[in-house]
Formats: structure tokens, sequence, C-alpha cells
């Protein structure tokens, strides 16, 4: 089995790998690989933090909500979510252009959503990093004043352009280079 561990997500909600594991393999059922692996998780912190309700045997422990929630969504509700933050249209040299259709289930739409849905699934995480990521371009482009150059959305998800934005902060850096120049005409 490979199982991908988003570590940013454990550090937030308070979690160890170990105890990741354990309520993801309780979630799969797989009692005999949790007994395998010798995990040492704190049961008593992630039934405090509502993650799962722990029973007499490994067997009767039920894993809630909340975890699931953590790790997965709808494909949906997360497609929707990065239209909330996709700009509808920006200005570009004293014209707009349009960046996506309005409606999120317009045909315009379509292609970039079934191609955001092989790249996440239903992979909160994933999903979370990428909305991130967008932000950062956002916030980036507007203290560049190059928000006219951001690329259409469905060629932004064809093109994985959030990870050129996977680690800038979204603050433009200040070099002698990136210095903007005030001029005016007489």
């Amino acid at each position: 089995m490979i199982l991908e561990i988003n570590t940013e997500t454990l550090k937030n909600i308070g979690i160890t790998a170990d105890d990741f594991l354990y309520l993801y393999l309780l979630h799969a059922r797989d009692y005999k690989l949790v007994k395998e692996l010798n995990l040492k998780p704190n049961t008593k912190a992630l039934q405090t933090k509502s993650l799962v309700k722990l029973g007499e045997s490994l067997e009767d422990h039920i894993i809630r909500q909340e975890f699931l929630d953590l790790f997965q969504n709808s494909f949906d509700i997360m497609w929707y979510e990065l239209l909330s933050h996709f700009p509808l249209k920006v200005s570009s040299k004293g014209s707009l252009r349009i960046l996506r259709a309005r409606d999120s289930n317009a045909k315009a739409n379509l292609k970039a959503k079934q191609k955001y849905k092989s790249i996440v699934g239903t992979d909160k995480t994933k999903h979370d990093r990428i909305v991130k990521c967008l932000d950062n371009e956002l916030a980036f482009r507007k203290q560049a004043d190059s928000l006219g150059f951001m690329k259409m959305l469905q060629t932004w998800v064809n093109s994985y352009e959030w990870e050129n934005y996977e680690d800038i902060n979204g603050e433009a850096e200040t070099t002698a280079t990136s210095v903007r120049r005030i001029t005016r005409k007489l």
C-alpha cells in the first residue's frame, strides 16, 4: 500500500504520522496491518479531537466524519471553492479579458473541471494546496501589477500553473531589478 501523507495537515491538526496511519487503517478496516506495523497512536488525544470514537477492541473503534473531512471532500465542493478564488475577468491593456465562465457547470468550464478532477479526485489536501498556490499567485500578480497576464482557467489547470507559486508567500520581492520606475509624460 502506498499512502501520501501531507505533513502540513498533520501539523495543523496536531497529530503524528502514527496517529494518521492508525486512523487511516481503521477506516480501511485493515486491523491486521495496524497490529503488524506496531503503531503507537495517542488514542485518547484522537478521541478528544473527535477524530475517533474508541470501543472496547480495535475492531470496535469508529472513525468520525471529522477525520474524513480533513482528507477527502466532495469534488463539486472543491471545484466551487477553486472557482470562487479564480478571477472571472481581468483588465489587460485597457480591455477586459474573460478567464472563465461565471457558471461553474458551464460548458466553457467543462474541460478544466474534468482535468481538475483527474488531478485532485477527492483529495482535499491536494486541493487546499492548489488553492493556496492560487492565492499566492493572485497576491503576487496584484502587487506586481500583472494580473492582466493571468492565464485562462483551462490553460491554468492544464499547465499545472499553481506549481510555479508553491514556494512563494504572496509578496513580491523588492530587489534592484524589481523596483518599479515611475515615469511621467510632460
